[in-house]
């Protein structure tokens, strides 16, 4: 039993609580709603994305198939997408089939990213949760709940002024570090089985980049090592001019002719759970980007001119603590490409670990594979569902399915999961997964 004794200022009360708004609490939430529960969200910053926005992770990663030639993630990510695309705030996903600039010129598992602004997915993602009935409160931190009897009745949570506190009937904990199945007793992992996490980075932006040299370069050199400038890197690294581990250039063209760049990286292990390491992470990785910089221009022919346009407001953190949930999607899962009942997205993501001074990439070129309902119920709070990054996964299912349009996928399954939960007032669990996929379907999901 798990129970908060505060002083509660503010309250409310909802069918469904979504704790925080990243990519997968937004399409949680949204599905919540349009399937007629009355739905909050809370989220600590002041606008939803995550990973996306205050991170300032792009491009989202592939929505086909291996082979590029078939969209399998649809539904909610299909729907954002055609409104950005809409405003001119994306790039289709089907205009990045190559290995161009838009997928930062890798020939295999980037095919159709969907490059987008930033400023105009805040937008889309808040219309889309008000047109929907979401009830969304921003800068509102988690912390605590009561819990008791395997089930959550109440989440309290924090603004600059109260204390608040919320009863729902079903939540859905898309924090990214099961923040709330902590607090609510439920079962946890975290890491491999030697506790290991990915390494954590920070995206930044850039301007100035020579778009034609560097397309010329990447047309001229398709050996990996020359293309990505590995030996440079290298170089650097010997010679103290490179800070950190990262063995490629990674860089993603947006759709305002912006850059976004993923190689300022920790190299170290880190605790992504005590804010004290996530500050003073946040604080080298700046500092970090500004050697960066000075590096791509004085050793990468193209970027002679760049200059910084942004830095992400938020530590990119990879890999954080998990449920354990009814099932624990594998790797033989995925090799296998097992077709489970219960299944609510199909993928072809690629396995992404990122390591102290390497990337373990292992390119996804078989079959689709099938992400399970029951990896998004908890094992032990009878309530309580997650999406995206805290999925119940073994480390190599998970880096394969971190990635934003699993994520999108991963939610809006559980959002309709939760709102058929307090329809029916059964458990998480004892929810038909067919009716879940009856109205993925319907939505326009793909479930192969």
């Amino acid at each position: 039993m798990s129970q908060v004794i505060l002083d509660v200022q503010k309250e409310y009360s909802c069918d469904v609580l979504v704790c925080g708004g990243g990519v997968s609490g937004f399409s949680a939430a949204v599905a919540a709603a349009r399937c007629g529960a009355k739905t909050m969200l809370i989220e600590s910053g002041g606008f939803l994305g995550g990973t996306a926005t205050k991170g300032l992770v792009a491009p989202f990663m592939t929505c086909y198939d291996a082979e590029g030639k078939e969209r399998i993630i649809k539904g909610l990510y299909s729907e954002l997408e055609e409104r950005l695309v809409s405003l001119k705030g994306a790039v289709p996903a089907d205009k990045t089939l190559v290995g161009n600039s838009y997928n930062g010129y890798r020939p295999m598992g980037h095919k159709g990213v969907l490059p987008f602004d930033q400023e105009t997915i805040k937008i889309v993602f808040d219309e889309m949760c008000l047109e929907s009935g979401v009830k969304l409160l921003y800068h509102t931190i988690l912390i605590g709940c009561d819990s008791e009897n395997g089930k959550i009745s109440c989440v309290y949570a924090a603004d600059s002024n109260d204390i608040i506190s919320i009863k729902a009937k079903m939540f859905i904990d898309t924090t990214g570090s099961s923040a709330l199945a902590h607090k609510a007793g439920a079962q946890t992992m975290r890491g491999n089985e030697d506790g290991i996490l990915q390494t954590n980075s920070m995206f930044f932006v850039i301007s100035g980049v020579d778009k034609t040299y560097v397309d010329e370069h990447m047309k001229k050199h398709t050996e990996r090592r020359d293309r990505f400038y590995m030996d440079v890197i290298e170089q650097g690294k010997k010679d103290g001019t490179f800070p950190c581990g990262t063995p490629t250039i990674r860089m993603f063209e947006n759709p305002n002719g912006t850059y976004s760049v993923n190689m300022a990286q920790i190299d170290e292990q880190m605790n992504e759970l005590d804010t004290e390491e996530i500050t003073n992470a946040e604080i080298s990785q700046r500092l970090q980007i500004q050697k960066l910089i000075k590096f791509l221009r004085e050793n990468i022919p193209g970027l002679e001119n760049i200059e910084l346009v942004a830095t992400a407001s938020d530590l990119g953190i990879r890999e954080s603590r998990r449920i354990v949930g009814k099932t624990v999607f594998c790797l033989d899962d995925i090799l296998q490409s097992r077709k489970f009942d219960d299944r609510i997205a199909v993928c072809a993501n690629s396995i992404d670990i990122h390591e102290k001074n390497r990337v373990n990439y292992t390119t996804h070129i078989g079959n689709n594979y099938y992400i399970p309902l029951s990896c998004l119920i908890s094992n032990n709070i009878d309530n309580l569902l997650t999406a995206g990054k805290s999925l119940s996964a073994d480390k190599y299912a998970f880096a394969a399915v971190r990635v934003i349009p699993p994520c999108f996928a991963m939610g809006e399954a559980a959002g309709v999961t939760a709102a058929l939960a307090v329809k029916q007032g059964v458990c998480a669990g004892d929810v038909s997964y067919k009716e879940v996929q009856e109205i993925l379907l319907e939505n326009g999901a793909y479930l192969g």
